[in-house]
């Protein structure tokens, strides 16, 4: 029988899991002060920790400022587990393809918890486009992408997240519930979902399901774009290469349906 882990290990674990969880997209460079408060930890715990992560290559400190951000070791960490992604892997070849014809923002992304989280991304070449960070996380309800994946969980899990109160992010966020059920049920239906500035003004996106071997949808392939180039035409137009796409991704993974 395994040794369980001292109490101060699991500790340790977990304040360490809380600094790393500071640095955001919008906040990646830290003082021990910011950090100290966002994690409740005391300073010299909190400079402690991060003198360790420093030496493990995990976050760097700046000469300049003495502040921190997220370091290569954690690039690498991540790379381990993407490399896993077989699904990465058989897209490329797609997801270059839809870039090139549709000349927008295209995304992969998958479940992680309760919130999707960007695996792949490939950038438009204009100027003003979607970002689609790796890595980043952006909530089910109000996004392309989380509609697809949560219009295909299972019943009982779909409404244990439902449930819950849904953000407004913009004017048009749906956050009744009912009214969110009935969407996911033609997001289910038509193969494909749409979000109209839901998540981020001047944003969006359509995406369609990717399904593995056994028929499970793992995935959601998207295109996003802003509003004055992505009118109800333009979706249109992108809707038939978006599914292509999404279905072929599918077959190399090997979905036969």
């Amino acid at each position: 029988m395994p040794e369980k882990p001292p109490t101060g290990t699991i500790q340790t674990v977990e304040r360490i899991a809380r600094i790393l969880r500071c640095f955001t997209e919008s906040e990646n460079d830290l003082g021990v002060m910011q950090i100290s408060r966002e994690t409740g930890l005391h300073k010299s715990t909190t400079s402690r920790l991060l003198s360790a992560l420093h030496r493990e290559g995990f976050v760097e400190k700046s000469v300049e400022t003495g502040k921190y951000r997220l370091g290569l070791g954690l690039v690498n960490l991540a790379g381990v587990v993407l490399e896993r992604q077989d699904l990465r892997q058989a897209a490329q070849e797609h997801l270059r393809h839809l870039a090139e014809i549709t000349q927008e923002t295209i995304n992969i992304s998958i479940l992680d918890g309760n919130e999707c989280i960007n695996i792949e991304s490939i950038r438009s070449p204009k100027s003003i486009r979607y970002a689609g960070q790796l890595g980043r996380r952006t909530p089910f309800h109000s996004t392309s992408t989380g509609k697809v994946l949560l219009a295909h969980l299972d019943a009982e899990q779909r409404q244990e997240i439902i449930s819950r109160p849904l953000a407004a992010y913009t004017q048009y966020t749906i956050t009744d519930p009912a009214l969110l059920e009935s969407a996911l049920a033609t997001v289910r239906e038509q193969g494909y979902a749409i979000s109209s500035e839901e998540f981020e003004t001047g944003l969006v996106a359509i995406a369609a399901p990717i399904r593995d071997h056994t028929g499970e949808v793992i995935a959601a392939l998207s295109i996003s774009g802003p509003t004055y180039r992505m009118d109800a035409d333009m979706l249109q137009e992108h809707t038939l290469p978006l599914k292509q796409a999404a279905q072929m991704i599918s077959r190399q993974l090997g979905y036969l349906g």
